[in-house]
C-alpha cells in the first residue's frame, strides 16, 4: 500500500495511540496470575502476544486473561511473524518451562540474529542456532543467567519473566544494559503480580514470594506513537492535543520525547493527561544520549529535519538491529527530502535545514512502521508519497486516519 501525502496544517485533539510495549508486557504478564487487561491496542504485534500466551494455557474472553493452570508443554510449535518482543520474551520462558519446541518468525525477523540470548545458552544446549527457525529442546534449571544486555533489554524482560513463573532467580548483565527504561517498564508489570526485582548496575534479582490472584490492568498511552501527530503539528504551524498519556516518569524514557521538543524549542507540556503542544517560529538542534530509549531517535529526527544546527544522537548502534537498520533508513528516508544526516563513532546526527526546502519525495518505508511514520510528518510539508505505507499496523494501525482527521490530506492506494 502506499500513502500519497498533500501539503497540510495538522492541528486539534486526539487520543494517545496506545502502547505496543507496554500491551505485550501486561499480555505475558498473564502466564503468572489472571488478569483483567482494559483498552488492549489491536496493534499485529499485540495479536501475536495474545495467541502466544493462548498456547502457553491462557484463556482469553473479551479483557478477561485466566491462567487456568500453570504453563507447561501444550504447543511445540510458535509461530510469532515479525515481532521481536514476543520472540525475545517467548525463548527465555520456554526455556524455563522445558520441553520441545521450535519457533519461527516471518522473513523480516528470520534475518535478525540471536547472539545474546544464543551464547547466553549456549553451555547448556538448550538452544539450536542463533537464527530462526529455532529449536528448544530440554530445561534450564539454573537460578541465574549471565547474559550482555548491549544488543537487546527484551532477552533481559524475558528472563524476568520466566524467573517470576519459576519463583525467582537472578540475571547477571554482561556489559552495559541499553533500552534500561524497557526493563523499568517491565519492573512495574511484574510487581502488580507480587513480583519483586531488586536492579543493581550489573545484575537483576527476581523474587515472587507473593501470588496475586486478581489484577486489573490497562494499557497506558504511548508518547512515541503519538510524538509523530506532534511533529507533524509543529512542522506545519498547528497546535495539538494528545489525551490519556501517563505522567512521564522520573527516568529517561520514550516519554522524554515531551521535555526534548520542548528543548528544541516547541511548547511542550504535561497536564493531567494531556500532552499540549504548540509550534514555535523556529526549532533548535540538540545532544541526546539515546542509550536508554534507543526508540525515541526516529521521534527526534522528524523535528530535528527543519531545527536550526546539528542534532546529535549519542549512542546510536543498537538502532541497526531494529525493524529495520534504522541507522540507514533514517538516513535514506531524510536524504530523500533533502535532509543531511550521518552515523559516525555511534552517534547519529542530523543537519537541520528551512523546511521550505524539503523535497517532494517518494520514499520507502523499509518495512518499519516508525520509518513510514517519520516519513510522513516530512512529507505534509511539501507532499510526498510512502510506499510499505501498510507497515503502520505493526503498532498504530489507526496512523492513517488519524493523521486524516487532524486535518491530513492524505490518500491511500493498494
Amino acid at each position: 500500500m502506499r500513502a500519497i501525502i498533500e501539503s497540510a496544517r495538522i492541528s486539534g485533539f486526539i487520543n494517545a495511540p496506545k502502547s505496543k510495549s507496554h500491551a505485550i508486557r501486561l499480555i505475558f504478564a498473564s502466564i503468572l496470575g489472571n488478569q483483567k487487561i482494559l483498552a488492549i491496542p489491536k496493534s499485529e504485534d499485540v495479536r501475536i502476544a495474545i495467541e502466544t500466551v493462548k498456547q502457553l494455557g491462557v484463556e482469553i474472553k473479551g479483557a478477561d486473561f485466566s491462567l487456568k493452570k500453570m504453563p507447561r508443554q501444550d504447543k511445540s510449535y510458535f509461530y510469532v511473524g515479525s515481532s521481536a518482543t514476543c520472540l525475545r520474551f517467548l525463548i527465555p520462558i520456554l526455556c524455563v518451562i522445558g520441553g520441545s519446541y521450535v519457533i519461527d518468525g516471518d522473513d523480516q525477523l528470520r534475518k535478525r540474529p540471536l547472539n545474546a540470548i544464543y551464547e547466553a545458552l549456549f553451555p547448556y544446549g538448550i538452544l539450536s542456532s542463533n537464527m530462526l527457525p529455532l529449536k528448544i529442546e530440554g530445561r534450564f534449571k539454573e537460578d541465574e543467567i549471565a547474559i550482555r544486555g548491549d544488543e537487546s533489554s527484551q532477552y533481559i524482560s524475558g528472563f524476568m519473566f520466566a524467573f517470576a513463573l519459576k519463583g525467582g532467580g537472578k540475571i547477571k548483565i554482561i556489559n552495559r544494559l541499553t533500552s534500561k527504561s524497557h526493563v523499568l517498564m517491565t519492573k512495574e508489570v511484574l510487581e502488580k503480580f507480587g513480583v519483586k526485582v531488586n536492579m543493581a548496575e550489573n545484575s537483576i534479582e527476581v523474587i515472587r514470594k507473593e501470588y496475586v490472584t486478581q489484577v486489573k490492568s490497562e494499557v497506558e498511552g504511548d508518547y512515541l506513537l503519538s510524538s509523530f501527530y506532534v511533529a507533524g503539528s509543529l512542522i506545519t504551524t498547528g497546535s495539538i492535543t494528545i489525551k490519556g498519556l501517563p505522567k512521564p516518569r522520573s527516568y529517561f524514557g520514550d516519554h522524554s520525547i515531551l521535555e526534548i521538543y520542548k528543548r528544541m524549542g516547541a511548547v511542550s507540556e504535561y497536564s493531567n493527561g494531556k500532552w499540549i503542544c504548540n509550534h514555535s517560529p523556529s526549532y533548535k538542534a540538540v545532544k541526546v544520549d539515546i542509550d536508554d530509549a534507543p526508540d525515541i531517535a526516529v521521534s527526534i529526527a522528524a523535528l530535528a529535519s527543519v531545527s536550526e544546527g546539528i542534532t546529535e544522537m549519542k549512542n546510536a548502534m543498537r538502532l541497526g538491529i531494529k525493524e529495520s537498520n534504522r541507522i540507514s533508513s533514517i538516513i535514506d528516508v531524510l536524504k530523500s527530502f533533502n535532509v543531511v544526516a550521518k552515523f559516525e563513532d555511534g552517534s547519529l546526527s542530523i543537519e537541520g535545514l528551512n523546511k521550505e526546502k524539503l523535497n517532494h519525495a517518494v520514499v520507502k518505508s523499509h518495512d518499519d512502521h516508525r520509518i513510514a511514520m517519520l516519513a510522513s510528518v516530512l512529507a505534509l510539508v511539501n507532499g510526498g508519497i510512502i510506499l510499505g505505507a501498510e507497515s503502520t499496523a505493526k503498532s498504530n494501525p489507526n496512523f492513517w486516519e488519524d493523521l486524516q482527521r487532524l486535518g491530513g490530506k492524505i490518500k491511500l492506494e493498494n
